[in-house]
């Protein structure tokens, strides 16, 4: 939107006149010619028209055209944990850069960029992103969001997979992205807790220390925001290394946790409430009793989508999945194999490296189905398909189920299945 259009639109929305807005600084024919992009306005001129207006001369001056940047991001697909929308991306938002408006709408939309490249693995272009994003909260005085940009930066690198890259990243900034906690005590929360996930990717002692710390902070600021996902993710972790003790406490967390903060994804996020944190996925002990769970567990999802009909966003996803895992359950193998698609288990949004691992190890039953039906050889080759989107992470503590499925079908161990 050029200066003079967005002058006219201000002008039109406090249902003020060209002569109302004119006043006795300027003519109304001078305005005119300002709002027709006709005649520029003089620093003293934009300055009077601002104030009159009620916004700053920032405001006015801002480039690129708000209605679109606005409408761009309005698509939902911006918001899915299960796609990514590289088509709008590079039919509409790339052509027409020049259209993202200077504000903090644009800067969300820069931000789509960013992850866009970080897809492709162009960092260079996904940095100068950054840069445009830190420079334009700088510009209006915003240091704290300049700061918090440095979460985000560091956050960005996870599409790409770089979860390394990502924590030492991320460790470059510490000193000055805590140094905000005294004015914005959500900074530190965020900042340990997506510290301690990506350091599963780097050191597990870092990964353990910074979790337990992040949930203490989560008591101390009664802000609980990851408490959910950490106590998951750390119970599992003692689940698969043996400790019992830390294990129970993260499930006792997590039951006391779902009392008093009951939300619709918990929902679809536990299919046993007496056991929130399994240890083991797929090659369960009571397989008739995990059927029934996942009945319950699909009925319950069922309501969850009635109940939010406008929030469907990776229905499609969960539904193909939970129906082939409880068919597994049942002992219907061909019919697994019948069912089951390449892409099922994956998504083309980055995920974070235990998320990535625990769709390598659901997507099992697969392979399983195909060993238990006989085809030896086709399981070996889906594993090994499988194991291929996980090897940049297949030596984490968290693949222990998956490689104990591995064992099975490559028959290095007996199992009655």
């Amino acid at each position: 939107m050029s200066l003079g259009s967005r002058i006219r639109q201000l002008r039109k929305e406090r249902k003020m006149t060209l002569v109302d807005l004119a006043g006795e600084q300027i003519t109304k024919g001078m305005l005119s010619l300002i709002e027709n992009d006709k005649s520029k306005p003089s620093m003293e001129t934009l300055n009077y028209i601002a104030k009159k207006l009620n916004v700053s001369i920032g405001y006015l001056t801002q480039e690129g055209d708000e209605e679109w940047t606005k409408n761009v991001l309005e698509n939902r697909d911006f918001y899915s944990s299960f796609s990514f929308p590289f088509e709008i991306v590079e039919q509409e938002v790339l052509p027409n850069l020049d259209k993202v408006a200077q504000n903090l709408k644009g800067m969300e939309l820069y931000h789509v960029l960013r992850i866009y490249y970080r897809y492709k693995k162009n960092h260079s272009q996904a940095d100068s992103y950054s840069q445009k994003i830190s420079n334009f909260y700088r510009s209006i005085g915003m240091e704290h969001l300049v700061v918090r940009e440095k979460l985000d930066d560091a956050i960005s690198l996870m599409f790409s997979q770089d979860y390394t890259e990502a924590f030492y990243h991320l460790l470059d900034s510490e000193e000055e992205i805590l140094s905000f906690k005294e004015y914005d005590s959500r900074i530190e929360l965020d900042y340990y807790y997506v510290k301690g996930m990506f350091a599963v990717s780097v050191d597990m002692e870092t990964f353990e220390n910074v979790l337990n710390w992040s949930i203490k902070l989560s008591y101390k600021h009664e802000n609980f925001k990851y408490f959910f996902t950490e106590n998951i993710t750390l119970g599992y972790y003692y689940g698969l290394t043996g400790n019992q003790a830390q294990y129970n406490i993260c499930c006792n967390n997590i039951q006391n946790y779902l009392k008093f903060n009951r939300q619709d994804r918990h929902e679809i996020e536990i299919i046993d409430e007496n056991n929130p944190i399994p240890t083991f996925y797929v090659l369960v002990k009571d397989k008739e009793k995990h059927v029934a769970l996942y009945e319950d567990y699909i009925n319950r999802m069922k309501k969850v989508y009635q109940n939010n009909p406008d929030e469907i966003l990776g229905r499609s996803f969960f539904k193909a999945i939970l129906e082939v895992e409880h068919t597994y359950f049942k002992g219907e193998y061909r019919k697994v194999i019948e069912m089951y698609d390449d892409g099922m288990y994956l998504r083309t949004t980055a995920q974070h490296p235990v998320d990535r691992i625990l769709m390598a190890i659901r997507s099992c039953v697969y392979p399983l189905s195909l060993h238990y039906s006989g085809e030896k050889e086709k399981a070996i080759k889906a594993f090994t398909k499988i194991e291929s989107t996980i090897d940049d992470i297949k030596d984490s503590v968290f693949a222990t189920e998956f490689y104990m499925i591995g064992d099975i079908i490559f028959e290095k161990q007996n199992d009655s299945h």
